[in-house]
């Protein structure tokens, strides 16, 4: 059977593309889960997330992702992928643990406060760092509203790359600026978070549902059963792409200081896609643990 040369130049094209991809996703959602232990609540309390000044959120974070790619296709394809040094099934597993410090200043009389965020450490399973040890990024915190940041410094950071960082820190704060919310033990509320993932030529727009369960207040904590769902929308004209995934976890939330202080999520993805001479099938499993510890200046 005669192979066609444009159906191994995408094959081979994507499979390139699909490991920035995941490397995309893992940094994205390191940076994420280092800065932030993620989102909302309280109890028959108001829950509110707040960034008090004279402040050190000192963040700790543990991820692993497990990649699995089947090809499907010809034979005659198939060997050629081989040929080309791409395994079937592709499997990777990548596993990162970062430290990092949101730093809070004094208030000040117009309300506002300086604020710093530096990473500690970072590094990857070959101990390699993710972001540069020592990255700096500052701007300006408020007592009712999310930071602004304006400048990050990094000596070992190209500038396009520090745009990107702290265009992404911002847009995360941004997610985080939620209305108070109230719960007593056994109420629970959702929250919807659009979000697109590039995959070749492809785009995956993406919806993640998060609802958040109160199970127990004690000692002024309130801990939440985590639940969370994936949607795909796919925009794309080629391909035939399908795809879902769903999470569970559990968060502990301090409620004097208004801030999560422990957060665990483990997470399914999964994604057909299909073109007229092959298909793919990718699975995704992502941990990630998340503490913090809240010390007043």
């Amino acid at each position: 059977m005669k192979i066609r040369k444009g159906i191994l130049i995408f094959l081979f094209s994507f499979s390139e593309k699909l490991k920035k991809t995941f490397t995309y996703m893992k940094n994205l959602y390191s940076l994420i889960f280092s800065i932030f232990p993620i989102l909302f609540f309280g109890q028959s309390v108001d829950f509110k997330i707040l960034y008090n000044p004279q402040t050190n959120y000192f963040q700790k974070l543990e991820q692993s992702i497990d990649n699995e790619i089947h090809y499907t296709a010809s034979d005659a394809i198939l060997e050629k992928l081989k040929e080309n040094g791409i395994q079937n099934p592709t499997i990777a597993k990548t596993i990162s643990n970062s430290e990092s410090v949101f730093k809070a200043g004094k208030l000040k009389s117009d309300g506002t406060f300086p604020i710093t965020i530096e990473f500690l450490k970072s590094a990857n399973a070959e101990n390699k760092p993710i972001i540069p040890n020592g990255t700096l990024i500052y701007g300006t915190g408020t007592v009712s509203k999310m930071p602004q940041l304006d400048s990050i410094v990094s000596k070992d950071m190209d500038n396009a790359f520090k745009e990107s960082l702290l265009n992404t820190v911002q847009s995360t704060f941004s997610q985080l600026d939620l209305p108070q919310k109230k719960l007593k033990i056994g109420e629970s509320f959702s929250q919807e978070t659009p979000f697109t993932i590039p995959i070749a030529t492809a785009s995956l727009e993406m919806i993640l549902t998060t609802t958040y369960k109160l199970i127990d207040i004690v000692n002024k904590k309130a801990f939440f059963d985590i639940s969370v769902v994936y949607t795909m929308k796919v925009s794309v004209e080629k391909y035939n792409i399908k795809g879902s995934g769903t999470g569970q976890g559990k968060m502990d939330y301090d409620t004097v200081n208004h801030f999560p202080t422990k957060y665990d999520l483990n997470t399914e993805m999964a994604f057909d896609m299909t073109q007229d001479a092959f298909s793919l099938q990718v699975k995704t499993k992502s941990g990630f643990y998340q503490t913090v510890k809240i010390v007043k200046n």
